[in-house]
């Protein structure tokens, strides 16, 4: 007994020796990536001023971290105040949230957040590691965490203001809390399931589709060892329900409106839904007003009051939008078809679709993306030939003894896994297609393509047969793929306007003429080059610029304005009242264009014209406190000079009282 007890000790030791120095190998590769990449992020000049969804994040965990009354310190003061104190969410909260615990904790750090990042990227290699080891072995899980940790796709992310970090963790924590369940039976392990799934969804929503896919596989494994699965399913669709009602109550307490978590669902829907949809997101939804970013929302809501009338909710314009999605959906089912199984195509093709930033040509760019390999139709092509000798290993085994419990085991997590991503993918597809919304579906593929491990010693003409299905689907995927446009204008616009912002108009020049080289009609390009040249005080060219811009969007909001202030510098106070006019009915939540009508009317003796606007403008920007003193001081400058022209100034003699009463 005691020989035997010392000989079967070192074989333990060498048994749990080869996992734990698998999983250092795979942890060291996937960190010495993240490094690497984490310097160049440090040089790059978009991470410190971040647009578009990214630079909405930073906004809102700035606001969580240090309150919006210093939000003139970080938001362009050209947009609109999205107001996040008193509006549901328009976007999911879980990733802002976590933005603003590491802003909180570092003083607004950037690097922070992407080192953050970086560490819930290695942690996700960790857990998909022992997700596979337990049910596989540590060869199938090396080979899964490799491919999860090296694909340059999560890497990328991580040095991204996104929620692909964050979601990728929570979802393989949701796993790996779900099998342990099962295996283990300890309802704590259930209860982190939920709190996992729960959080999921708060930071991507569409994740709530995994929850129906969990449910039908607890019920196909209670089904299989005979066991209750009924009460599982509701303890986790309950733990998943209280993990969101948080969000719920915040949005009912805040705006007075019962939404679950976010308002964007109806707009999102009908931008992937609608006459003359190719499956990409466009910036002029129905001919209502441009969305390139979440704070045109405001205008876009105030647009729709002439259809909805006065007031119009949040969840009033998102009901708005999915019920033209629907209508369209329902009267033109073919075109839907189609038009869902384009973006199906793109979700599992070869291109990464750009959306905010060109994530094609930033790859090409980083020294050290450019040599990860594995594009997602290769994912794909690995995960089908892992499911593939796994059901053909299935069909010819003769299961007995000690290896039915192995097989067992990882049957049921690779029927999860392919449950999940397959959920995960219809997911998307009522939406757009973007290269940013598959990332989350790595994890899984990498799991899937981890089942061929075991199964290498399956006899030749079942690999081969294997094999060749699976380069079928690579081809399928591959070939006749839509292709989408990457010329590099915006792309190089984008990196313009990160010079510019870092202070090198120089450099931000160079890119814009790179841009106007590939297209000397883009708009984007001529008008930040119409700003540099007028923060450079080249006027006249600014204007010419400008012109030009609205030549061919005569509502450019942004230019309208410009080309005002520039006007009235000149002296051209009428024209540039008009055009102010104009900005504001292209843009009716921008506070300057009422403000500056306001300063205009009050120059031409229009008392009740300039109360009137500048109290709206006050009303609009919040927080108000820098249009507030701006007014207060040219009142009070105004208001003596008007009394002795003998002009009515009762409306200003009003609004300055109201200014000046505490709120």
């Amino acid at each position: 007994m005691s020989t035997a007890r010392v000989e079967s000790s070192p074989k333990k030791e060498r048994r749990g020796g080869t996992p734990r120095a698998f999983l250092a190998l795979v942890l060291l590769v996937a960190a010495l990536l993240r490094v690497s990449y984490f310097f160049e992020r440090d040089a790059s000049m978009d991470l410190r001023q971040p647009t578009v969804d990214a630079g909405f994040h930073d906004d809102w965990a700035r606001s969580l971290a240090f309150g919006s009354e210093g939000a003139s310190d970080w938001r362009p003061t050209h947009y609109a105040d999205p107001h996040f104190d008193s509006s549901p969410y328009l976007r999911p909260p879980g990733f802002p949230y976590l933005l603003a615990g590491i802003y909180r904790m570092s003083g607004g750090s950037h690097l922070a957040a992407v080192a953050v990042q970086m560490i819930l990227g290695c942690l996700s290699v960790w857990l998909l590691f022992s997700l596979v080891c337990r049910a596989l072995g540590p060869g199938a899980a090396l080979v899964a965490a490799l491919l999860l940790g090296c694909h340059w796709a999560p890497i990328y992310f991580e040095g991204e203001l996104h929620a692909p970090a964050l979601l990728i963790a929570l979802e393989l924590a949701f796993a790996f809390c779900l099998l342990r369940y099962h295996e283990a039976r300890k309802r704590s392990w259930l209860v982190g399931a939920a709190l996992a799934l729960g959080l999921a969804v708060l930071t991507r929503p569409n994740a709530l589709l995994y929850l129906p896919a969990a449910c039908l596989w607890l019920a196909w494994v209670g089904k299989r060892s005979a066991r209750a699965w009924g009460r599982d399913a509701l303890w986790l669709c309950a733990g998943v329900l209280l993990t969101v009602l948080p969000a719920t109550l915040r949005n009912r307490a805040a705006s007075g409106q019962w939404v679950p978590v976010t308002t964007n669902f109806g707009i999102n829907l009908y931008l992937g839904n609608h006459a003359g949809a190719d499956g990409l997101i466009r910036e002029d939804p129905a001919g209502i007003a441009t969305f390139k970013t979440c704070y045109d929302y405001p205008s876009l809501m105030a647009r729709l009051e002439t259809r909805l009338g006065p007031g119009a909710s949040h969840g009033d314009v998102s009901d708005w939008f999915a019920d033209q999605a629907w209508g369209w959906i329902w009267d033109h089912p073919a075109e839907f078809v189609a038009l869902t199984w384009r973006k199906l195509r793109w979700t599992l093709g070869p291109m990464e679709v750009g959306h905010n930033k060109e994530v094609a040509l930033e790859r090409r760019a980083s020294p050290v993306l450019r040599y990860l390999p594995t594009p997602f139709p290769w994912m794909l092509g690995l995960a089908s030939l892992g499911c593939l000798l796994h059901g053909l290993g299935r069909r010819g085994a003769g299961l007995d003894g000690a290896r039915e419990e192995e097989a067992r085991r990882r049957h049921e997590l690779a029927a999860l896994a392919l449950s999940l991503f397959a959920a995960y993918v219809v997911s998307l597809l009522p939406f757009f297609a973007a290269a940013r919304y598959r990332v989350p579906a790595l994890p899984w593929l990498a799991l899937l393509a981890s089942l061929s491990v075991p199964m290498l010693r399956l006899q030749r003409s079942r690999g081969l047969m294997a094999l060749g299905g699976a380069c079928a689907l690579v081809v399928l995927c591959t070939w006749g793929a839509p292709q989408v446009s990457q010329t590099g204008e915006k792309w190089h616009v984008e990196r313009a306007i990160a010079q510019s912002l870092a202070g090198h108009p120089e450099a931000a020049r160079v890119e814009l003429e790179l841009a106007l080289e590939i297209n000397p009609s883009s708009l984007r390009a001529l008008y930040e080059l119409a700003l540099l040249e007028h923060s450079q005080g080249h006027k006249a060219k600014a204007r010419q610029l400008y012109e030009r811009v609205l030549r061919n969007n005569p509502t450019h909001h942004l230019a309208l304005f410009n080309v005002a202030t520039l006007q009235r510098e000149a002296g051209d106070l009428d024209g540039a009242l008009s055009r102010f006019e104009e900005a504001e009915a292209a843009s009716p939540m921008f506070a300057p264009a009422l403000f500056n009508q306001g300063l205009l009317h009050l120059n031409g003796g229009r008392m009740q014209k300039a109360a009137r606007c500048l109290e709206r403008a006050i009303q609009l920007e919040r927080p108000a406190q820098r249009l507030l003193q701006e007014a207060e001081r040219i009142l009070g400058q105004a208001l003596p000079e008007a009394r002795q022209a003998g002009l009515n100034v009762a409306p200003l003699e009003d609004l300055l009282q109201r200014l000046r009463t505490p709120r």
